[in-house]
């Protein structure tokens, strides 16, 4: 087994051990051979989600895991090991003209498939082909006892034994380490063209709705804003080469009809406005990003909420949504860490009212201190508890993750009506 340890400043908050396992067997024996709290680590790109891992006796290191399995291009279907870094396996199914449809911000970072499962991450692709969970067609786990679950297999239409992909997507680690990942493939399309209007609020809001209740199936729909009253709205419609251009007019004359004047972008100006795109999303050094997910009709609400509630407290806010499937990147900026305190709260107390799900995600370390990690706990927190002692019995994977939630590890058991 291939065994790294380093100092505590490429660690966490001291010298931990961090292993790094070479594949499946090695990852079983790290388990089993290990006591106390285990964190799964990829690329690192999303540590700070849903709460620090503070102090872990064992850091697992998944990018020694990085290899293709197997890749079968005429069933379109790939297995790789977790760690494999998702832009390196799309640079190799590439040369097939198949892709995994998934367009995370996090990709460019070297985000991990196993990582990107784990943190349910996803890209404005969501929009056509769904998130990770519906790409996965078979998982390898390896259990906090060291044992292994499979579930699912290597053909895209298998039902058998427990879905256990859509059980840790979203887990953060805290339920199991994902070893290897069976993934459906799609064919790379000839054709993505963008279109681009300015747009306030609440006209991309009217528009993202005509979008969805017209014939133009679009591939992406997003908007991002430094206040309610300007933006941009972009839309990405993807076919061959004679349907594409079809489609996009169509798009454009919906746009027209929302009163937004659209153009199409040249694929160098659409490659730069939806990398600009992702770099909004992931924020900057020193701001808290909070992700809220509703529906797509809240689109001008949640601008409406994020600008008003960073007035009160006094810091700069900005929202970048993937607008078409209602998911919602918030950014507070500036002034001191209580002051994003109290702007989250308000964010959290919006979203409570409005049934909407909150992550919180990047943020100062001072913030942790003043916040609790998650905000009110969902009717289902007993069945997510439930879970956890199911296959963590001993609470080793991820403490921390999900603050109180999953009992043990924080303190907040009941809801706080906007996480205070």
């Amino acid at each position: 087994m291939r065994r790294v340890v380093v100092p505590s400043t490429q660690a966490h908050d001291r010298g931990d051990r961090v292993v790094r396992p070479a594949g499946l067997a090695e990852t079983v024996d790290a388990v089993r051979t290990s006591a106390g709290s285990v964190l799964v680590r990829g690329a690192g790109t999303k540590q700070d989600w849903g709460g620090r891992v503070r102090d872990p006796e064992l850091v697992l290191d998944t990018t020694g895991m990085d290899q293709v399995l197997t890749h079968n291009p005429a069933d379109m279907t790939v297995s790789v090991q977790a760690g494999i870094p998702l832009r390196r396996l799309q640079e190799g199914v590439g040369a097939h003209g198949q892709w995994v449809a998934l367009d995370p911000a996090s990709a460019r970072d070297g985000a991990t498939v196993g990582g990107l499962l784990a943190a349910g991450d996803s890209g404005p692709s969501r929009q056509r082909y769904g998130g990770l969970r519906d790409l996965v067609i078979g998982v390898t786990l390896v259990l906090a006892d060291g044992s292994v679950g499979r579930s699912g297999g290597h053909v895209i239409k298998n039902v058998a034994g427990y879905d256990l992909a859509k059980l840790v997507h979203g887990s953060l680690g805290s339920l199991a380490v994902i070893g290897e990942v069976v993934l459906r493939l799609h064919p790379i399309a000839p054709s993505l063209i963008t279109v681009q209007a300015p747009a306030e609020a609440r006209a991309a809001t009217a528009a993202v709705l005509a979008l969805a209740a017209g014939p133009c199936e679009p591939s992406r729909v997003a908007w991002a804003g430094g206040s309610a009253e300007e933006g941009r709205l972009m839309v990405a419609v993807e076919g061959t080469a004679a349907g594409a251009p079809a489609a996009a007019e169509r798009v454009r004359s919906t746009l027209a009809d929302a009163r937004l004047d659209a153009e199409a972008l040249s694929p160098e100006q659409a490659a730069r406005a939806w990398s600009a795109h992702d770099a909004d999303r992931n924020g900057t050094e020193g701001e808290t990003v909070l992700a809220v997910n509703g529906l797509p009709s809240e689109l001008a609400t949640v601008a409406e909420k994020v600008h008003h509630n960073a007035d009160q407290a006094g810091v700069s806010g900005a929202l970048v949504s993937w607008a078409g499937v209602g998911m919602h990147v918030v950014r507070f900026g500036g002034g001191e860490p209580d002051q994003h305190v109290r702007a989250v709260r308000a964010m959290r107390q919006y979203a409570d009212r409005a049934g909407c799900s909150t992550m919180l995600r990047r943020r100062p370390r001072q913030v942790d201190d003043l916040l609790e990690v998650m905000g009110t706990p969902p009717p289902s927190v007993g069945m997510l508890r439930a879970l956890k002692n199911q296959f963590d019995p001993e609470h080793r994977l991820a403490p921390g993750r999900f603050g109180g939630w999953l009992g043990r590890d924080g303190t907040q058991p009941h809801g706080s009506g906007g996480g205070s």
